[in-house]
């Protein structure tokens, strides 16, 4: 991925055509060729705060609609993994929870929390099973301070987007922030996100 840059000569900028704002297809577009390459805040350290602790997060919700789950094994790693099971597509982690592993309420299939496979009832007796394709896909995390952020993409180098943050934040006691529900509002716009 090559840095985005700025022109230098700012005189020369444009405005995007109206039918970018406008056109559901570009807004469509925009899901897979910008959210779904990108990194995206997901949730937080707090969230997991403890070995054995997940917690379901949906990925951009009302857009790119992705079930997560926030995981802490028990060797202290936070891990972002699909919170469908690999069997039969079934949500695993309905609300936070402080679990040994994370099973399956269709059939009873079982993964470890950094979502490799670990059991099935009744398919101990079948030839290639498991397979990595049973395990959860499992997404690349960054942390910054308390943040944890994600990207859909395997393709989507880490440095590209927070090396400059990093840089520029290096002050601010990023790990002391905590949420505060209470002084916390939503505002709701009616527009494209751009």
């Amino acid at each position: 991925m090559t840095s985005l840059q700025v022109d230098p000569k700012i005189e020369t900028a444009k405005t995007l055509h109206t039918d970018f704002y406008l056109n559901p297809k570009y807004f469509k577009e925009s899901k897979e060729k910008i959210f779904a390459r990108s990194w995206q805040l997901v949730g937080d350290t707090d969230q997991v705060k403890d070995p054995g602790w997940c917690t379901p997060v949906n990925l951009l919700p009302e857009y790119l609609e992705e079930p997560l789950i926030l995981s802490r094994d028990k060797e202290n790693n936070i891990h972002c993994l699909s919170n469908v099971c690999t069997h039969r597509g079934n949500l695993l982690v309905e609300k936070p929870c402080r679990v040994n592993d994370i099973r399956c309420k269709y059939h009873g299939r079982r993964f470890h929390l950094n979502g490799k496979f670990s059991s099935m009832p009744e398919f101990k007796e079948v030839e290639n099973f498991p397979t990595p394709v049973d395990d959860l896909h499992t997404l690349d995390t960054f942390i910054l301070g308390k943040w944890i952020f994600t990207t859909l993409s395997q393709n989507t180098p880490v440095e590209d987007y927070f090396e400059p943050m990093r840089t520029r934040l290096a002050w601010l006691p990023l790990q002391e922030f905590n949420f505060r529900p209470e002084l916390s509002r939503d505002y709701e716009v009616k527009a494209n996100w751009a």
